[in-house]
């Protein structure tokens, strides 16, 4: 037989518990809480569960619960009930709204500005010397930036 415990389906124990399965299916799972220690804690403590249930005994109903109960019913909602509702459901909405048009806003199609004509002439008047100039300055940062990095952290 596989264990209840292990399948992760308990509903076999707990039916065993509430006495609703047949005689085959009793004989079959005493004998399996004969070797399953797990099993057998389990069919336990549910036990104790509705031997609890069984003992415990509602308290009488007092006889003005009737009027007490559609008092209470009537009762128009305080001032302090309704700022709750609010004080609650304000924030809820903002957040719905702010998914609404995080969603409209990420939907919509970028939009890229052309280049004015003179940036346009710029980039295509570069001379090779321009390039090179910028690339070695580039150069000449990333070195102060790795020895300024290596000098910090000796500190």
């Amino acid at each position: 037989m596989i264990c209840p415990m292990e399948n992760g389906d308990h509903a076999e124990l707990l039916a065993l518990t509430a006495q609703q399965l047949e005689e085959p299916q009793v004989v079959r799972l005493q004998e399996h809480l004969g070797a399953c220690s797990r099993c057998r804690e389990f069919v336990a403590r549910q036990q104790a569960v509705w031997q609890a249930l069984d003992a415990w005994e509602a308290p009488a109903i007092t006889s003005d619960f009737d009027r007490r109960l559609f008092r209470r019913i009537e009762q128009r909602p305080s001032w302090r009930d309704r700022y709750w509702a609010f004080q609650h459901w304000v924030p809820i909405a903002a957040a719905a709204c702010l998914i609404v048009v995080a969603g409209w806003v990420s939907s919509r199609p970028a939009r890229v500005a052309p280049l004015p004509q003179t940036q346009a002439a710029q980039l295509q008047s570069l001379q090779p010397e321009q390039v090179e100039h910028v690339l070695d300055d580039m150069q000449m940062l990333s070195d102060f930036t790795k020895a300024a990095r290596s000098d910090a952290g000796e500190l």
